[in-house]
């Protein structure tokens, strides 16, 4: 199995990381880890731990082109019948690849297995759990249930490589693979749950999932990209509501990021599934409008932060 771990100036985490993968129970792992132009010293440091453990390859990127085109980068030369994509801020637990492998081993029809996870902060301290104790957790295909809701934890996921080759690797036309790769694989293969905490995700104030609600951020037009390819690969009116979910979550963010032309997209995407209704129309009159709410949002998703892991 292949781990491809990304890093972007992770100097702080990526010597935590990396020893995370040396530590597992499961011992015939490839790491190829990348190096998006690190301008801190997470190179000096990713050399450092290749020369003391033989076998890592190394790329180095002389400038940043973003985790699609990094992740592709390494999947052309992977190896592994199974994949990992690991941003290097986050820890593996030590049974992560042994309870994972055996999973897939159940079954041929299994493309995607996923796990439990927990957050830590910048110094590694215990924050919480994701998944909510007796959460109902869907598997098998579960290409309507992403489209209504993202409900994996990305670092969670191992991958099978013939997967990952079929769908041609991850869009790099995106500034962010998660949901455009739910939606793709799930149409076609079927998602296990492991019950058990196998990964721990990092949360940092730059962190990707909290550039999602900053002002004019560049991910929300990506998101809406997807939702425009999963409206072609739909084939029942059920589906369709799931996005009609979906795209009204897409489009309070688009108002609350002020990303008005992102809502005007959002919007056609509604009308097209007749998806219009009064909530719709109140959030279609403030994307018009473009009254500045990034201010306040930010605000109340620092407050629910505070919340959730005091």
């Amino acid at each position: 199995m292949t781990i491809i771990a990304i890093c972007y100036n992770h100097e702080q985490f990526i010597e935590e990381c990396l020893q995370s993968i040396i530590n597992q129970t499961y011992k015939n792992i490839e790491l190829i880890i990348v190096d998006d132009f690190s301008v801190d010293k997470s190179r000096e440091i990713m050399l450092i731990f290749s020369q003391k453990n033989i076998g890592i390859n190394c790329i180095f990127n002389k400038y940043n082109v973003g985790n699609c085109r990094s992740f592709n980068q390494a999947l052309k030369i992977a190896k592994g019948k199974y994949i990992i994509d690991l941003s290097t801020d986050d820890v593996l637990k030590p049974n992560k690849i042994e309870e994972q492998v055996k999973k897939f081993e159940e079954s041929e029809d299994i493309g995607i297995v996923f796990s439990d996870a927990e957050y830590i902060d910048e110094y590694s301290n215990w924050l919480g759990i994701f998944y909510k104790k007796n959460q109902r957790i869907p598997e098998g295909n579960i290409y309507e249930e992403i489209l209504k809701k993202s409900f994996i934890m990305p670092s969670s996921m191992m991958i099978r490589k013939s997967i990952l080759d079929k769908l041609g690797g991850y869009d790099e036309n995106l500034s962010y693979e998660d949901f455009d790769f739910w939606v793709r694989s799930s149409r076609r293969y079927d998602y296990a749950y492991v019950p058990q905490i196998l990964v721990q995700q990092r949360i940092l104030n730059g962190s990707h999932s909290t550039k999602f609600t900053q002002k004019h951020n560049i991910l929300t037009p990506s998101t809406v990209q997807v939702c425009e390819k999963a409206l072609l690969l739909n084939e029942t009116e059920s589906e369709n509501q799931a996005l009609i979910i979906r795209l009204k979550v897409v489009l309070r963010q688009c108002v609350f990021t002020e990303n008005y032309n992102s809502g005007k997209q959002v919007l056609l995407l509604l009308n097209k599934l007749k998806g219009n209704s009064w909530d719709t129309r109140f959030f279609q009159l403030l994307n018009a409008t473009k009254i500045p709410l990034n201010c306040l949002y930010l605000k109340y998703i620092a407050f629910r932060k505070h919340i959730r892991f005091k």
